[in-house]
């Protein structure tokens, strides 16, 4: 008899195939995704835990890319104890508080505290040196309005991206540069960016902790961070890719995407276009593992966590809840560890958009 799965798995062509002809082993992925999020990455922590087992002694290159809090999950994948920095991260995140009106500077400076807090004393340096984790991510660089650091007039720099984005995802380009920061060894396997204006830049010991900032300062609350890959301002990367629409198609392998929902958002401004969906040949090589509604119905609240959660609940209501949410997705963890490989072709379905 079939087990029952707290999650699903969805797979683009290539993968499906692959997993249906042969299984799913660990050997078998070669990319780590991580989206933006928000507190949402918290339903994820079952998964992280699970994977970071499973890939703690890999002998073969493994890229992870992320954008937002998506980046600081696979930062911790590229340190050498990831348990510990994932813990670190976990920590940091669900005890963060604020003033009642904070600011920009505020939220920044708590961001700052959690990056480094999830970095520890050798992180930097780990991360950039790690033997197989080669850690990539994107931010974006914003120019015009959106480059603002008052709320008032930023504000009004997105509402104008946001229109033009209702039309065309190109139109982002006259407000935005997506900026891939990439692991010194190699770039990571992107077969085009021609969608929106883009540019690669190498990270290095002087800019590794700020380009891991700069994608999780959320446009509008946070102040961003100034000078990362040359002159200006640099903020989230979910602007561009809150849940990718790219083509990540690795030459070896396929990439493994922990993800809160079954469609990811191409960009911030398509979260609530559901129209704007992913290109099923840009991920023909991903697998995706998204909790069931089930499971998220049965949460505290009968929700994920979201950024909503500062406002509607107390600091003691919220923390107590998100911890309740980290440990229920321990199930997945347990669930994941019992899958032969050939298991995986009995759960895994075409892509669901």
């Amino acid at each position: 008899m079939a087990k029952t799965l707290d999650f699903h798995i969805y797979a683009g062509h290539e993968a499906l195939a692959h997993i249906h002809q042969q299984g799913l082993k660990k050997d078998d992925i070669s990319m780590l995704l991580g989206a933006s999020s928000g507190p949402k990455w918290l339903v994820l922590h079952g998964f992280d835990q699970y994977l970071m087992n499973q890939f703690e002694r890999r002998q073969q290159p493994l890229d992870l890319l992320g954008t937002s809090a998506g980046a600081w999950r696979m930062a911790c994948y590229a340190q050498q104890d990831t348990f510990a920095a994932h813990q670190r991260l976990t920590d940091a995140y669900i005890e963060q508080s604020y003033s009642d009106r904070p600011s920009g500077d505020e939220i920044l400076a708590s961001c700052r505290k959690m990056v480094m807090s999830m970095l520890g004393e050798r992180g930097e340096e780990e991360v950039l040196q790690h033997p197989t984790s080669r850690l990539h991510l994107i931010t974006t660089q914003c120019h015009g309005l959106a480059a603002k650091q008052q709320r008032f007039w930023q504000g009004l720099g997105f509402m104008m991206a946001a229109l033009g984005n209702l039309v065309s995802r190109k139109s982002l380009g006259l407000h935005f540069t997506r900026i891939v920061m990439h692991h010194a060894e190699q770039k990571p396997p992107l077969i085009s960016t021609n969608d929106l204006p883009s540019r690669y830049q190498t990270m290095t010991d002087s800019n590794v902790a700020d380009s891991i900032l700069s994608t999780g300062c959320i446009p509008i609350l946070t102040k961003g961070v100034e000078n990362i890959a040359g002159q200006g301002l640099y903020q989230d990367g979910g602007i561009t890719d809150y849940g990718f629409d790219l083509p990540f198609k690795p030459e070896k392998g396929f990439v493994l995407y922990p993800h809160f929902a079954p469609m990811p958002a191409p960009g911030w401004f398509d979260k609530s276009l559901k129209w704007r969906k992913p290109s099923h040949d840009n991920y023909s090589r991903t697998i995706l593992l998204v909790p069931k509604r089930e499971f998220i119905d049965s949460l505290p609240y009968g929700k994920i966590p979201d950024r909503n959660d500062f406002v509607k609940l107390s600091d003691e209501e919220r923390k107590a809840y998100w911890r309740e949410v980290v440990e229920r997705s321990g199930v997945f963890s347990q669930q994941l560890e019992g899958l032969t490989p050939q298991d995986w072709a009995e759960y895994a379905q075409p892509l669901p958009w």
